[in-house]
């Protein structure tokens, strides 16, 4: 009922108004778009899909960014490394290992021309560092401290000329950095820091950390414009998602569904749904992920659309993305399985060889399927798979 509830608030949304949704077609950072609505437009896109190259890296693979006939990915091993790959071929064209004493990449943002990246922590106890390099040919513009904090596990958004994320240690600090030279422009207090890659539009940035601790701030001032607080705080968060005028928010403590919408307006609750990882969305349809199932409910209505099953001894294990009119989710058992968004029909089906794996909790390097540019590439354990 509550699930129901929910998507019921949403069509009151889309009547009084909202943020509007991005739409992209290239994919920026984590889940595509800096709305974290993880839905791409690339005309002419559609399965059957095939492999056209596999790259191997020597720990896990991160999201990918897809943009300018690259595909930029972070090899979680160690050190751990970013690169920037031929989309073509997978060719690797340059590498950036993350600094001696740094620990490791988190995650990486794209905006013009740049590449801004997280380390999880530096050699100065009590800050953060984030870098920028050129997408072009990898050579670093700049590299910043970010005072205060000196835990850090949220993957970094850029927009607008602006990066946002987020640190721990002591409370929580959000942090808005210039672009151009690496200044942080603006901090604010949050409870408390962790695994939230900021989502963001064009007036806000939205994080939120456990139990759930849900902020709105300006993107250029970070004056705090709400805060829905879940009655407790401690270590631990997940990405927020901005659809259609609401904030879908996850790892809760005491509540009675997975996650929680709130009206991204004033920050009040427009109720629960029911979603393992973040929920995803296109033409009005939201679509929720379970360890065995994939459903699809209008936003409308309430009502559900479809629900797609996992096969047999495997479980979906990733956040779905939207590309056109085809749900892609990864599964335990190293399959991508592909739905049409319209009947639920299973219309792909194509072997990984790994389990596609992206745990948002503390996940470092931060991993997830995206695509761009005629691509979807897909971290696969230790492999980068890219599919057309």
């Amino acid at each position: 009922m509550q699930q129901v509830r929910v998507l019921l608030l949403l069509g009151i949304a889309l009547v009084l108004g909202g943020a509007r949704p991005l739409f992209a077609q290239s994919a920026l950072g984590y889940q595509i778009t800096t709305d974290h609505a993880g839905f791409i437009s690339m005309p002419g896109f559609a399965p059957p899909l095939h492999v056209r190259w596999s790259v191997n890296f020597s720990g896990t693979a991160s999201y990918p960014i897809i943009i300018g006939g690259k595909v930029f990915a972070i090899d979680g091993g160690d050190p751990s490394t970013l690169y920037a790959l031929d989309a073509n071929t997978g060719t690797t064209l340059w590498s950036q290992p993350a600094p001696a004493g740094f620990g490791g990449w988190i995650g990486f943002a794209y905006e013009n021309g740049a590449l801004f990246g997280v380390t999880t922590s530096n050699p100065n106890f009590g800050s953060g560092a984030m870098f920028a390099f050129s997408a072009k040919d990898g050579h670093q513009f700049w590299s910043a401290n970010l005072p205060g904090q000196y835990s850090f596990s949220s993957a970094p958004t850029a927009r607008n000329g602006m990066i946002y994320t987020s640190g721990a240690g002591s409370g929580g600090t959000v942090y808005g950095v210039s672009e151009r030279n690496g200044q942080v422009m603006w901090t604010a207090g949050v409870e408390n820091g962790d695994s939230s890659a900021p989502a963001v539009t064009d007036s806000a940035v939205y994080v939120s950390y456990v139990c759930p601790q849900t902020y709105r701030f300006d993107p250029k001032t970070g004056t705090q414009i709400w805060h829905y607080s879940g009655g407790c705080e401690g270590g631990g968060g997940e990405s927020a998602a901005v659809y259609h005028g609401l904030v879908f928010v996850r790892d809760l403590y005491n509540y009675a569904t997975d996650g929680i919408a709130l009206f991204a307006s004033n920050g009040s609750l427009a109720g629960g749904f029911n979603s393992q990882y973040s929920p995803v969305f296109a033409s009005n349809y939201a679509f929720l992920t379970e360890a065995i199932t994939l459903t699809a409910v209008k936003i409308t209505n309430g009502s559900t659309l479809w629900t797609a099953v996992a096969s047999a001894g495997e479980n979906y294990s990733c956040s779905p993305i939207v590309v056109n009119d085809v749900v892609y989710v990864g599964t335990s058992a190293g399959n991508l399985e592909a739905y049409s968004a319209r009947t639920g029909k299973r219309v792909d089906s194509v072997s990984l060889g790994q389990p596609v794996s992206c745990g948002e909790y503390f996940a470092v390097p931060l991993a997830g399927m995206s695509a761009g540019e005629g691509l979807l590439v897909v971290p696969a354990g230790n492999s980068l798979v890219a599919l057309q």
